[in-house]
């Protein structure tokens, strides 16, 4: 729980952060140099404080037996998932046949599940920002209001679906952008959008 991990400072933080991003990205943990390099660091002493202040306060703990024995205390049971690319949040671009990389994520998320990279602001009213990992669960059909990624005119996208009468349309969630009415037969939802990738970790306790 939350509650048993002391506050960190802001510095701190920045440090699990880091710790934590390279773990979900990369599957594996940096090394000291790296922590170093990212927070600006000439010392390899400040990273080496910073780690220590980390298992201290019990967000992180050492595996002694391996080379990068860092291990996140939140982190007890993940998976891979696959990143198919990405999508626009915006105008359809492109499709997303590509395998990319992997992305680490909760072993509780089960069934065929994806991961994409958005792409443009349209989602930005529901939390979906630029470059985002989201986590999609494939499915061919989708509820009223449902975020999803679907398929038209052989592109990809990221939108609300809405449903009025027999209309269907996709609706961004950014007055820049307009809603669409879906008349191309070849229409088809991939999957429904069921989390982002940022947000699987319970928020954290800072000092001010």
């Amino acid at each position: 729980m939350v509650s048993d991990f002391e506050p960190l400072s802001p510095q701190q933080k920045k440090v699990y952060e880091f710790i934590r991003e390279s773990f979900y990205s990369q599957a594996s943990m940096p090394s000291v140099r790296e922590i170093c390099h990212a927070m600006g660091w000439k010392a390899v002493g400040s990273a080496q404080s910073a780690i220590k202040a980390l298992i201290q306060k019990n967000w992180i703990h050492r595996d002694p037996y391996k080379a990068r024995g860092l291990q996140l205390n939140l982190a007890s049971s993940f998976r891979n998932l696959p990143i198919l690319g990405s999508a626009p949040a915006g105008p359809p671009v492109e499709a997303i046949e590509n395998h990319s990389g992997d992305v680490m994520v909760p072993s509780f998320i089960r069934g065929p599940v994806f991961a994409i990279r958005v792409q443009g602001d349209s989602m930005v009213g529901a939390g979906i920002h630029d470059h985002d990992l989201v986590i999609v669960k494939q499915s061919s059909q989708a509820e009223n209001k449902e975020i999803i990624v679907a398929l038209i005119d052989g592109e990809t996208t990221i939108k609300r679906l809405i449903k009025k009468n027999k209309e269907i349309w996709l609706q961004p969630e950014n007055p820049k952008y307009k809603s669409k009415k879906i008349t191309d037969p070849s229409f088809r939802i991939l999957g429904k959008v069921i989390g982002l990738h940022r947000y699987w970790e319970d928020s954290y306790l800072i000092t001010n």
